[in-house]
């Protein structure tokens, strides 16, 4: 009983402290909206070569996952959040001390490895502390509270970063060093639930974690590819997350091109994480509307902004189709914001907290797979053709790829419980 209780406690004080760790910790603060004119004016980089980059970066994401995983599952989500957010203080120094392109790769592949950590640990942690009898719902409210306070803290953090670019091109990366180290003090106050589990790990040793992990893994992929659910869903992320990846640098390529200062581009980008932030509000009550296709909706009016983006811009030229193109960005991000929040939540249905790193890994390393090669494909596009046309030719071809995606998906995803088969959903 008295284990219990002391487990309880844990499970509130966790579940307290998450929406406040994660408006701090969610993702770079600062950062985002003056990264295209940090690694273009300050960098002195293409956009299709960051495109490139980000290929390269999706890349390291997926082969820093294993040991990622592992280390998780070695140290505890405890302190595994708390190493993720250190390697990430280490990528702000390697962007600040180290010159040119190298910098970059660098501190992707220091961030990758530490976002990993991150993103493995800090979900699992909250899912372990309310996922008891009745309890599962939090998990939804509690991330939702979280990434709502995020994008308020970003979207504020955003309308300066622009301005204080203006007076050093270094300071906002400064600042978004502090709020890391913020992030850091936080994460210690978290604790974990299974601490004996921990402790048999580290008797082990993690090179044995690591094989043991392996096999792991094999049965993860194993039920992946039996899983008609998961193969489904998989697929999806696999267009839908290229497409995203593609945008987010063609939307800074785009406004750079129709010659928006430095300083309106942040305030651009600080409009659009506010709306993001508010736009979290509206995933119960679209799930609510659109049941089962809520993935339907929120898919196809991003690519159909891509495509409206496209065909504006192509056509018409001057001041006047800003005002649609930013339309068409708020729009993007509703959708985005909405998507983030769905995407691990129906990651998570139907697993356990042994299956649920793995099958999180799974996921992660098939769709980080097409996603770089994708996205180095968005850059070679733009060495071809105008950034207008590009934007009309990638929302075309993602229409397409999604009508065929979203018509495998039909009877395999967004069905009832009762309606799956045991090989759909039990690992």
């Amino acid at each position: 009983m008295e284990d219990k209780q002391k487990l309880n406690k844990i499970r509130r004080k966790n579940a307290k402290l998450y929406p406040i760790y994660k408006m701090f910790s969610w993702d770079l603060l600062f950062f985002y909206s003056i990264e295209f004119l940090f690694c273009t004016i300050t960098k002195k980089i293409t956009a299709s070569q960051i495109l490139i980059i980000d290929g390269l970066y999706l890349l390291f994401r997926i082969f820093m996952q294993i040991p990622a995983v592992a280390i998780t599952d070695f140290l505890g989500k405890r302190k595994s959040i708390i190493l993720g957010n250190i390697m990430l203080i280490f990528f702000i120094l390697a962007l600040i001390f180290i010159p040119g392109v190298i910098s970059i790769i660098i501190a992707n592949l220091i961030f990758s490895l530490g976002y990993d950590i991150k993103t493995i640990s800090e979900s699992n942690l909250l899912y372990d502390s309310v996922s008891t009898k009745g309890g599962e719902g939090l998990y939804s409210k509690l991330d939702a509270k979280g990434g709502s306070l995020y994008y308020i803290l970003d979207g504020i953090s955003s309308l300066t970063a622009g301005y204080l670019f203006v007076i050093n091109n270094y300071l906002p990366l400064i600042i978004c060093l502090g709020f890391i180290i913020i992030s850091t003090i936080i994460s210690f106050n978290f604790e974990d639930l299974n601490g004996v589990k921990y402790e048999k790990k580290k008797n082990k040793g993690l090179i044995y974690t690591l094989k043991e992990y392996n096999q792991d893994l094999k049965k993860s992929f194993k039920f992946i590819f039996k899983s008609k659910r998961m193969k489904a869903f998989i697929l999806f992320q696999i267009v839908f997350y290229s497409l995203i990846s593609i945008i987010d640098i063609y939307n800074c390529d785009l406004l750079v091109t129709i010659g928006i200062p430095e300083e309106q581009f942040s305030m651009i980008f600080a409009s659009l994480t506010l709306i993001g932030g508010i736009s979290i509000s509206l995933k119960k009550p679209i799930e609510k509307r659109f049941k089962n296709r809520t993935l339907t909706f929120i898919s196809l009016i991003y690519i159909g902004a891509c495509i409206v983006i496209g065909l504006v811009s192509s056509i018409y030229t001057g001041s006047l189709i800003i005002p649609i193109i930013l339309v068409m960005y708020a729009i993007q991000k509703i959708a985005t914001s909405i998507w983030y929040i769905l995407e691990y939540k129906y990651l998570k249905n139907f697993t356990n907290e042994d299956m649920r790193n793995k099958i999180t890994f799974s996921y992660e390393f098939i769709g980080g797979i097409a996603a770089s090669i994708f996205s180095v494909l968005g850059g070679l596009l733009l060495d071809i053709i105008n950034i207008q046309n590009a934007f009309l030719i990638v929302g075309l071809i993602a229409l397409l790829s999604m009508v065929i995606t979203l018509d495998y998906m039909r009877n395999r995803f967004g069905l009832k419980p009762e309606e799956y088969k045991k090989e759909d959903i039990e690992f």
